[in-house]
């Protein structure tokens, strides 16, 4: 749920900051909330709020259209998948951390190729590449384990030629205290019970969905030459589109991943 909630907050906000860019005549490249909240390669880690909102900025509705049908897709997916909160914590770095790798850019050639910068599309590649690592990754899903119930009980109690001639009644009233019975007693519970250090792995269909996701993304962000760093018009979005800032979402999304596979590993 921390994960679905997360595409929430990106979508939800989206949905807030256009709907009042766009009250009266202003629109959403002049409105004054757009102007305060979208990232500005000028700049660069100045007003670090801007790191977060400028994926709630967007420059028309097929913009915001599209990037809230991929907000759902990729909420739904990493519910479907049962994703823990680990990935849901990576892909919260990675946000900040799209526009962060940004600013480590040539300032001079950004700005001068794009100025502003908003909306969720550096922030959802981020999330797909953390949604398909955390799929291939071989990562196991330890159950907790369940005491060992003792391997003898001693009751002080020997067994009776009675309880051993009555087995259907070794487990109830007094023969539960002999000797036997308290052995078949432990048998019985024991089996009603999973083995210890019980661990369950990822199906390998999921693992291999979360290859070609990953794989997917990769070729993607490279058929678009982000080092080109100019924006590219699309006339059905009517905006133009920042393939530099998918190709920091996914650099961003790798290192956040990374980074909390090591957090965890250094926790266990």
């Amino acid at each position: 749920m921390a994960w679905v909630m997360l595409a929430g907050l990106l979508c939800v906000g989206a949905v807030v900051v256009t709907a009042i860019s766009t009250e009266g005549d202003a629109t959403p490249a002049t409105a004054p909330i757009a102007q305060a909240l979208d990232w500005q390669a000028a700049l660069g880690l100045r007003e670090p709020w801007r790191l977060w909102t400028c994926a709630w900025v967007h420059w028309s509705a097929a913009h915001l259209a599209v990037n809230l049908a991929g907000g759902a897709v990729v909420a739904f997916v990493g519910w479907r998948a049962r994703l823990p909160a680990a990935a849901a914590a990576a892909w919260c770095v990675a946000w900040p951390l799209t526009q962060v790798l940004m600013a480590a850019i040539d300032p001079g050639r950004l700005v001068a190729a794009m100025p502003h910068y908003g909306g969720s599309s550096g922030v959802l590649h981020a999330g797909v590449v953390v949604l398909g690592l955390t799929l291939a990754w071989p990562l196991a899903r330890a159950r907790p384990s369940l005491p060992v119930p003792p391997s003898r009980v001693d009751t002080g109690f020997a067994a009776t030629r009675a309880s051993a001639i009555e087995p259907s009644r070794i487990t109830e009233g007094p023969w539960a205290m002999t000797e036997m019975g308290a052995h078949t007693a432990q048998a019985v519970s024991t089996l009603d019970q999973p083995p210890p250090h019980v661990v369950e792995e990822r199906p390998l269909r999921e693992r291999w969905i979360g290859v070609a996701i990953v794989a997917g993304t990769l070729a993607k962000v490279l058929l678009e030459a982000p080092w080109d760093l100019a924006p590219r018009p699309s006339a059905a979005l009517g905006i133009a589109v920042a393939p530099i800032a998918h190709a920091c979402g996914l650099a961003a999304g790798l290192l956040a991943w990374a980074g909390m596979r090591l957090l965890g590993r250094a926790g266990r």
